[in-house]
């Protein structure tokens, strides 16, 4: 009887509005991708998608939400390698696990950062920027959309491999920490590249490196980290949505084969022009990247020594 009710809801979802939730401020890439992938899942299964950012403790306050909503598929999780992954090593007493309190959806987006300098800055590459860090331990400062970003990880990355002393300065988003950059307040930034592509094109900010293991070709001419001078450097983050555990599977199937078509029309096309690169898999294929990344976030965790918070 159970299975029989779960599969006649999954026939009708969605009856009623759902409620993408970003854990993050508008103007990030995780908030582009639920606007880009709300609005095509508004448009194939004919009901509003809509928005709702709750930014705060590096993702945590907004997936907390999720976590203790009612598993109905009306209150999507739209999250960052942070929240899914990262996050429950870089806090003392983390709200949730996030291996058991979702039902993974779809890892929709790969994308790699930039490494972004204002247009005054006086290193013109990763060499100089490397040359000027050792010149000056621990007084460059890097912005973050949050302490465990992958923002946050690449610079520790580049720190690890170029023998170098940075100061972090996290903030609750990358729009913000965006914005001080342009300002003057922090050095250098690895901004996520759809909303470092802009200000790049229009000559506001200078991008150094790239940190995929190829160049980007929206970005022909920027090298990646790799070429830049650092071999072993390579960092790409994601993006993926997850319903709260306990789901009815089928409802969860439902949204995961909706993407995937969704994917294969105009919404590949627009996150690639925003140089996001799409991804694919079922639910059990994003859980097992779930499990595997958030080991890889716990080894760095331990490597660069960052204390829970």
């Amino acid at each position: 009887m159970v299975a029989v009710t779960h599969m006649a809801m999954a026939e009708d979802y969605p009856v009623k509005p759902v409620r993408l939730i970003v854990p993050f401020p508008p103007g990030g890439s995780v908030d582009l991708v639920a606007r880009l992938v709300g609005k095509s899942l508004s448009d194939s299964l004919k009901q509003p998608f809509i928005i709702d950012n709750k930014p705060g403790a590096s993702g945590n306050i907004g997936a907390d939400f999720v976590a203790k909503s009612p598993p109905d598929g009306y209150t999507l999780l739209v999250g960052s390698a942070g929240v899914f992954a990262a996050n429950q090593y870089l806090y003392a007493n983390p709200p949730f696990d996030p291996q058991k309190v979702f039902a993974p959806v779809m890892r929709v987006v790969d994308q790699p950062n930039i490494l972004v300098v204002s247009p005054s800055f006086p290193a013109n590459n990763l060499k100089e920027l490397i040359a000027l860090a050792k010149a000056k331990p621990g007084k460059l400062t890097f912005g973050s959309a949050s302490v465990g970003s992958a923002q946050h990880f690449s610079a520790e990355v580049l720190m690890q491999q170029a023998g170098v002393e940075l100061l972090h300065v996290p903030y609750k988003g990358g729009a913000p920490a965006l914005t001080d950059l342009m300002g003057g307040q922090i050095d250098f930034l690895f901004d996520t590249s759809p909303t470092a592509l802009p200000y790049v094109k229009s000559g506001k900010l200078r991008a150094l490196a790239i940190t995929s293991g190829q160049r980007s070709p929206l970005l022909p001419d920027v090298p990646t980290m790799k070429e830049a001078g650092l071999p072993n450097f390579e960092v790409v983050t994601w993006t993926g949505i997850a319903a709260p555990a306990g789901t009815p599977k089928p409802v969860v199937d439902k949204l995961n084969a909706s993407i995937r078509a969704a994917l294969r029309g105009d919404l590949r096309k627009q996150l690639e022009e925003t140089s996001l690169i799409p991804a694919d898999g079922s639910p059990e294929d994003f859980r097992e990247f779930i499990r595997k990344d958030a080991e890889n976030y716990e080894r760095l965790v331990k490597t660069a020594k960052i204390t829970p918070q």
